[in-house]
């Protein structure tokens, strides 16, 4: 065991040195200018004096624009002409961190912002330097003064720019109300004050609920009606300012970004990308100008005009008579342009325009040349277009036959469309250097898995075919946006193969079990339908959430209860009394199911009234938080008893302590699991025992055919759950188990748990079978030997090589369309399941719990 082990340890470091490599080169930071804009000596006037900006996290368009809105004082807003409403939208990765970037400096994020987005520690994405509308209020003659109540987010990019803040953490998703009463709380005293320029407000009420419950929670519309009273309370305070003081504020109303039909973000799709966005104040008032507000709910989300979310930035600036950012990409919004003449809104375009133009320049060095013939430029390609243009532009304004600012328009639009898909500034030597490391080590670690195993040319066979396959795969987009059908398609081609293997060796009993975990894998692959092509399209997980069946959904969970019970009472406690054992195993089982139905209660999920009625009705943050660590504390107890009573016991019996630790792990994966998916663990447990009795078989099946069927049930688990290669599917439900506050340890911890509580089961379950194979094959080797021989090495050739695939794909696809919305969420996956799923629990968990086991 130890040469093996060691080899692996040797391998992994040095991988991961390989991957580091490549990531320093292919997520470098996007050049930006540093310092501030020119003032412009002949800028139109300003038109707003006070700038509100209430940021409503997670905020889709049709939760403040649809019929099926609550929000109907926003609405009227819309409908009397006080506000002009868009659909913003707002570009991948969707997340808080780079969407903030994005609607204060104007400029397009870097992806490696949403790996940073969770680092609440995290000082390197910090905006010091950097010019931004707020930065510009402060560089006025008299500095404005700026106050934020909200989401610490904006703390962390702009570290002392704020007079007054209060920080609320973005990340305690469990949360729902006392995040918003935080920021509504200062709204009195800063309205009465009304000291100040810029009011940023950042509410996370929304994206709480998304993530808990869904856009559709029962909780959805008293949160929209309680953030149109606090929109209603800010207009109102807007029309008092403008009669009794004479001066105008501006209302912005803005998502950072939307959601998916699932609560969750990070992605690209339509919901997610749809971002809300509203420009209010009492002097659009004009009568006839109003719009029809609500409107129908729409598909794709697309509500009024549809804006780049980072037309905000240069929108602003011009309303309040402020210098547009030097990185900023963003178009002045021309629904705005009728506060001024026609010369002042030429002047404003043009400014915007020739910040536009220095970063093309700064992108472009051909931009730059000298024009020669605009008419022939104009017919070339972008960048041709784009001098051509530019040439136009610097053409007296008033001509009579061109329209200025239609010009300038058409300039603005095609240089935000050139600049929005530059590519990043890729170190490619350091790609290559961590690619060939990554490549060599590798070629090493399949050659070990192919040679230095135990016999077995049929799985060999299969896994070097399957993983092949599986590589190539991952250089096509829509390939990896539904993986999910190669793993279930590998896993009924290995199926099958077994079952023919079982017919030649006339093993009847085999062939039934194969057919029968066939008939399981049919049921897994529709309990959730994930990827894009199909993703939120009915499936079993529907039906179970669905009001009208909750009484079948809460059936299936007490009965994966009742199992966990019997399973810690035979196998946990089944050497003391039965009443001990009875009581030992009750209390935890007990502990936990109390728990979810307290979790599902408090997110407004339907659960049938005679459970209901024995549940405390006294949910709320402080009580889950208690009955969550209860939970935990227990499932310590129980595997604290379980080490202690095989220490004493007189017996040594390596296979009762595996399948006792087996069955206690799984009460914690049950923890860290939806309600929606807890019925899903009948299936793993019918997986599990069906396999383990083709393990007792030791004639049909091999240690190497255990490890691959464990590596396919892995990823076959982890989709059925509802996962994806998107960050949209990361679920954050019950990363605040037992926890009171963020703190990126335990929350990443207990995120990775939940998301990955399918591939952990089935590893757990693989030891557990490779210890059975060994007792009915009476095989001399060792279960260490066993484990490191064949289960580490045939696992980490598989993430060795995948690891390999995607690093190559994104190095060859670096100029790809998808790259960053397909290809980098797909090698941060790739990185998880590497470092985490591989490197923590199959290689460290797996060797603790097989040498603990021989130990005692």
């Amino acid at each position: 065991m130890i040469p093996h082990a060691l080899i692996i340890a040797f391998l992994l470091p040095l991988e991961s040195l390989g991957l580091l490599f490549f990531a320093r080169g292919f997520f470098p930071y996007k050049p930006v200018f540093h310092g501030y804009a020119p003032v412009e000596s002949d800028a139109p006037p300003a038109v707003s004096d006070k700038v509100i900006f209430m940021v409503v996290d997670a905020l889709r368009s049709d939760f403040v624009f649809s019929n099926e809105s609550s929000m109907r004082f926003t609405q009227s807003l819309i409908s009397s002409g006080n506000a002009l409403p868009f659909t913003a939208h707002a570009a991948p990765p969707t997340v808080t961190l780079p969407r903030i970037k994005g609607i204060t400096t104007g400029s397009v994020s870097n992806f490696l912002d949403a790996v940073l987005n969770i680092a609440e520690s995290d000082s390197s994405s910090t905006l010091v330097g950097q010019d931004s509308w707020l930065v510009e209020f402060k560089r006025r003659p008299v500095p404005g003064k700026l106050v934020m109540f909200g989401d610490d987010t904006w703390l962390k990019l702009f570290p002392g720019i704020f007079d007054r803040y209060d920080g609320t953490s973005s990340f305690f998703v469990s949360d729902f109300t006392e995040v918003d009463n935080n920021v509504t709380r200062h709204l009195d005293t800063e309205l009465k004050t009304s000291d100040w320029d810029v009011m940023i407000l950042h509410y996370l009420g929304v994206d709480h609920i998304g993530h808990k419950g869904g856009p559709y929670s029962p909780f959805m519309p008293d949160k929209q009606r309680e953030m149109d009273q606090i929109v209603e309370m800010l207009f109102e305070y807007a029309e008092k300012l403008q009669e009794t003081e004479g001066k105008s504020t501006l209302l912005v109303l803005c998502g950072d970004h939307g959601m998916n039909e699932i609560g969750n973000h990070g992605g690209s799709s339509a919901g997610e990308t749809a971002a809300a966005l509203l420009f209010a104040s009492p002097l659009f008032s004009k009568p006839g100008s109003g719009l029809r507000a609500p409107l129908n709910v729409t598909d794709n989300y697309e509500y009024y005009n549809v804006i780049e979310q980072v037309d905000i930035v240069p929108s602003i600036s011009g309303l309040v008579g402020n210098p547009f950012p030097m990185n900023n990409i963003g178009v002045f919004v021309p629904e705005l342009l009728r506060f001024w003449s026609r010369s002042d809104q030429i002047k404003l375009l043009h400014q915007n325009a020739k910040q536009m133009y220095r970063i093309l320049k700064e992108a472009f060095s051909s931009v730059d040349m000298p024009v020669t013939d605009a008419q022939v430029l104009l017919a070339g390609n972008d960048i041709d277009k784009i001098r051509g243009l530019w040439d136009q532009i610097g053409q007296p304004y008033f001509d009579e036959t061109d329209d200025p600012i239609e010009t300038l328009y058409a300039f603005l639009r095609l240089g935000q469309k050139v600049l929005s898909r530059t590519s990043s500034n890729y170190d490619i030597p350091s790609m290559v250097i961590g690619l060939c490391l990554v490549s060599w080590l590798s070629s090493l670690a399949f050659r070990r898995a192919l040679f230095s195993t135990s016999a077995d040319f049929v799985t060999k066979a299969a896994f070097a075919a399957g993983t092949s396959i599986y590589a190539i795969s991952i250089f096509g987009s829509s390939l990896v946006e539904e993986e999910h059908y190669f793993w279930y398609w590998f896993a009924s081609v290995w199926l099958m193969a077994q079952f023919v293997l079982s017919v030649r060796v006339k093993s009847r009993t085999a062939g039934i079990i194969l057919i029968s975990l066939l008939g399981v894998l049919s049921i897994l692959r529709h309990y959730h339908h994930t990827g894009q092509k199909y993703a939120g399209s009915y499936d079993i997980a529907q039906f179970l959430s669905s009001d009208d069946v909750a009484g079948l959904l809460w059936f299936l969970i007490l009965l994966e209860h009742l199992l966990i019970f019997k399973n810690l009472y035979y196998y946990v406690f089944g050497d003391v009394s039965p009443l001990i054992a009875f009581v030992c195993s009750f209390t935890p089982v007990i502990s936990l199911l109390s728990f979810k139905m307290s979790m599902a209660l408090e997110a407004g999920e339907r659960v049938p009234p005679i459970l209901a009625a024995i549940t405390p009705t006294s949910t709320g943050a402080d009580r889950l938080l208690n009955r969550a660590k209860t939970s935990f504390l227990s499932i310590v107890i129980c595997m604290i008893f379980h080490m202690l009573s095989t220490l004493w016991s007189t017996k040594r019996d390596q296979f009762k302590f595996i399948r006792g630790t087996f069955h206690i792990a799984v009460l914690l994966l049950v923890v860290q699991t939806r309600s929606v998916n807890i019925p899903i663990y009948l299936l793993y447990e019918a997986i599990h025992s069906l396999s383990l009795r083709l393990a007792a078989h030791y004639r049909t099946t091999t240690p190497l055919a255990i490890v691959l069927s464990t590596l396919i049930w892995q990823r076959v688990s982890f989709f059925a759950a509802g996962n994806s290669n998107s960050l949209a599917t990361v679920d954050l439900s019950n990363a605040y188990n037992g926890v009171s506050g963020y703190s990126v340890i335990p929350v990443g911890i207990l995120a990775f748990v939940s998301n990955f509580a399918g591939p952990i089961f089935f590893t757990l379950s693989s030891i557990l079978q490779l210890s059975m194979w060994k007792i009915s094959s009476k095989s001399t080797r060792s279960m260490e030997d066993i484990f490191a021989v064949d289960f580490l090495s045939l696992i980490h050739a598989f993430h060795a090589m995948s690891l390999l695939a995607v690093m190559g794909a994104c190095l060859v696809l670096r100029s790809h369309l998808f790259i960053w919305t397909v290809f980098s969420p797909k090698l941060l996956y790739t990185v998880g399941w590497f470092l985490l799923q591989q490197g923590a629990v199959d290689t460290i968990l797996g060797l603790f719990i097989v040498v603990v086991s021989d130990l005692l």
